[in-house]
């Protein structure tokens, strides 16, 4: 086991349970890399920096954030602020807000439940009151946009953008202006006018992809180094970081800077290269941190994933046509077939021991993947563990704990 583990003390998953400790231990096991915790304070600060920003006098959305948005959004001046991070902040009671009040069913994803419920409570206190969506995210946030919009917000959703796999010439570029209208419509929604600025616009284009590049360099030099930047802050620095840069673009690209030249600066060390557990993560951000530190514990490492975007915009072509062809690029219709395929040459490429599939209850979708995937990677022998955690933030289940660790265990006998 790496000395950069060693000298941390183990955590006590079970016994910690908000955002707070969590990102604080997670600070204390990474002292020795002061861009870590730079990425971990961003993080921490995402969504109370961009309503602080919001109340000064900035503008700022609830979104998805991530595919198209952001770049759109920061060359119109407007922070993207992912409602995706609220199951930081939710507990039990959130679950009762949405059951209760808006009569959500209790089998509804707990996503869903945490995220109105925390818009509920954010209500007519003078934050963020502009929530963009997207019809093809899934329907029960179609049905959570209807609801919370009796509360005062400004609902603003874009059409189904997926591209079925056939879908090429005329047809396609049919698509591309359909979606530079539904672009344009978001622009007119944000800022009154039904333009956008190409030159702010290529700025941000420019800005992904060079971002892109630096972090397909992290994950390259993680390799190498597998233990240095544990489970946790990898998967916040890629699946939320990566996509909207936690609301502050330039600190962001700074830290990642800062990350690179601590990784290029480090030796190898062969013993950690031996013991290490190449491990794929299939899902999105579970906020039960609680599970990553049981895969650190066990010596497995999270090298590879399935949700964070690689294709790069173009930059020969108009901005708006970029961000069109950018989304149809990569939301193609039967996007579980594709996303496996994805995982697959993941696996492949780290030569990983096994794949963790993540999802939340409820969410009966996303769970049909996991179990394509689980069947897909059993008959080619490779292992898979198929977790199903809460949306809320809290201690992971004994029992859920208990299988991570002894999947990881089993790949390392």
């Amino acid at each position: 086991m790496s000395p950069l583990l060693a000298q941390n003390p183990a955590l006590e998953a079970e016994d910690i349970t908000t955002l707070s400790e969590y990102i604080a231990y997670a600070k204390l096991a990474h002292g020795y890399s002061p861009a870590v915790n730079k990425l971990l304070d961003l993080s921490e600060d995402y969504v109370p920096g961009a309503e602080r920003a919001f109340r000064a006098g900035q503008k700022a959305v609830w979104c998805n954030a991530n595919n198209y948005q952001p770049v759109l959004l920061y060359s119109l001046g407007v922070i993207p602020v992912s409602y995706g991070e609220m199951g930081r902040y939710s507990q039990r009671n959130d679950m009762l807000i949405a059951e209760d009040y808006y009569q959500f069913p209790v089998e509804t994803c707990s996503m869903v439940k945490c995220t109105v419920a925390q818009w509920h409570q954010r209500a007519h206190t003078g934050t963020i009151d502009k929530i963009l969506g997207n019809c093809s995210s899934c329907e029960p946030f179609n049905l959570a946009w209807e609801v919370i919009r009796s509360e005062g917000y400004d609902i603003f959703n874009n059409e189904v953008i997926y591209r079925g796999p056939s879908v090429k010439g005329e047809r396609l570029e049919e698509l591309i202006q359909f979606m530079k209208e539904q672009l344009l419509d978001v622009a007119e929604w944000l800022t009154g006018q039904r333009a956008v600025n190409d030159d702010n616009l290529k700025v941000e284009i420019q800005r992904k992809n060079r971002l892109l590049t630096k972090l397909r360099r992290v994950l390259e030099l993680r390799r190498a180094h597998p233990f240095y930047m544990k489970s946790l802050p990898i998967i916040l620095t890629l699946n939320i970081g990566l996509n909207n840069y936690f609301g502050k673009p330039q600190e962001y690209e700074a830290a990642i800077d800062e990350l690179i030249l601590e990784l290029e600066a480090l030796p190898i060390d062969e013993k950690e290269l031996k013991a290490v557990i190449p491990l794929v993560w299939a899902g999105g951000t579970g906020q039960e941190f609680g599970v990553y530190e049981a895969i650190d514990q066990s010596g497995g490492a999270i090298l590879g994933l399935r949700s964070v975007p690689f294709r790069f915009y173009r930059e020969d072509i108009p901005p708006l046509e970029a961000i069109a062809r950018w989304v149809y690029d990569n939301s193609n219709a039967g996007a579980g077939v594709y996303a496996r395929d994805v995982l697959d040459s993941e696996v492949e490429r780290l030569k990983a021991r096994g794949v963790i599939l993540y999802g939340y209850i409820g969410c009966s979708f996303a769970s049909v993947d996991r179990e394509m995937w689980r069947r897909f990677f059993h008959e080619k022998g490779l292992a898979c563990i198929n977790l199903e955690g809460s949306f809320q933030t809290g201690s992971p289940t004994g029992q859920v704990l208990t299988r991570v660790k002894a999947f990881v265990e089993m790949l390392a006998a």
